[in-house]
């Protein structure tokens, strides 16, 4: 876990202002300077859009953007004075050289993020089953690079959701062990749609956050969780809290009826919303009052 957290503090931190500060510097040529432009540009978005900000604060993305803009003011100004072309040397040109081939790189990746935003596929509309506060999406969209269940067939339009404290924060610290320090840990879940419960599961005790252990046998991947028919699709909420589910199978429910609290059960390192739809064994997409969501977008309650 560790690992993890100071590659997401790398990756999404420390790159995109070290490529910002490099932009602002006094450069041999004005060919370099737009080099690195490119870079830090290509990079910031790809950024903005992939990065996990639930875990560095999601506001900080509006400080990241400010930091762009002043970069290149500070880029435009320490760069008048050079020269259009680098000197005729292989390190002068090579610098240039490769800020076009990472900008590239992330250039690409910049598309395959955005065009994870939306879906040509019919969609179930559903209506969002938490109601108070602020919300983030933390895997959603039709790529993986935005969305990791789209690898699986059944979930591939899964969403994962969490929610914000004030400062856009999920959680009080990093990782923390704690189960209460998680925003959403407790909330209410309600019935995304009118319909028929088909599976009503209970009793499975909450994992310890950060746990990355293999599951006991006889736990199901999803926890706790409710399936609910509506209309012709199975819409799955899992991961929910030991002892809350509050509905069986059977039982007719509508969009104000309380099925249970967020938890930690099942296959899950953290107190999440798991939501996903399926027809016949393959997933499909889900809108929440006509919208598609993707990762790093928000619903406030």
């Amino acid at each position: 876990m560790w690992f993890s957290n100071v590659m997401l503090v790398l990756t999404t931190l420390f790159f995109p202002v070290y490529f910002m500060i490099e932009l602002g510097r006094r450069r041999t040529s004005k060919l370099a300077c737009f080099g690195w432009f490119l870079i830090s540009t290509s990079y910031g978005v790809y950024i903005l859009y992939v990065g996990r900000w639930d875990w560095v604060g999601y506001y900080f993305r509006y400080a990241l953007i400010a930091f762009w803009l002043y970069s290149v003011v500070r880029a435009v100004r320490n760069n008048r004075g050079v020269p259009l072309w680098p000197p005729r040397s292989f390190v002068s040109w090579a610098s240039p050289a490769l800020s076009v081939v990472f900008a590239a790189l992330f250039g690409i990746l910049s598309v395959l993020a955005l065009t994870g935003r939306q879906t040509s596929e019919e969609a179930v509309d559903l209506r969002f089953p938490l109601r108070s506060g602020t919300y983030y999406v933390g895997h959603g969209g039709s790529r993986t690079i935005v969305n990791y269940h789209h690898a699986h067939l059944p979930q591939q339009y899964a969403l994962d959701i969490l929610k914000l404290y004030a400062g856009g924060w999920r959680t009080k610290g990093i990782s923390p062990s704690e189960l209460q320090a998680y925003a959403i840990y407790g909330d209410t879940l309600y019935s995304p749609c009118n319909g028929k419960v088909l599976e009503a599961v209970d009793g499975f005790e909450d994992r310890a956050p950060t746990l990355t252990e293999k599951l006991p046998e006889g736990v199901p991947p999803a926890g706790n969780h409710v399936a609910i028919g509506c209309l012709d699709t199975k819409v799955y909420v899992a991961h929910m809290q030991k002892g809350s589910v509050k509905v069986k199978a059977g039982d007719t429910v509508d969009v104000n009826t309380p099925i249970g609290l967020v938890g930690n059960s099942g296959n899950t390192t953290e107190p999440h919303l798991h939501i996903h739809a399926e027809r016949n064994g393959v997933g499909v997409p889900i809108t929440f009052d006509g919208r598609f969501l993707a990762r790093n977008e928000l619903i406030r309650q």
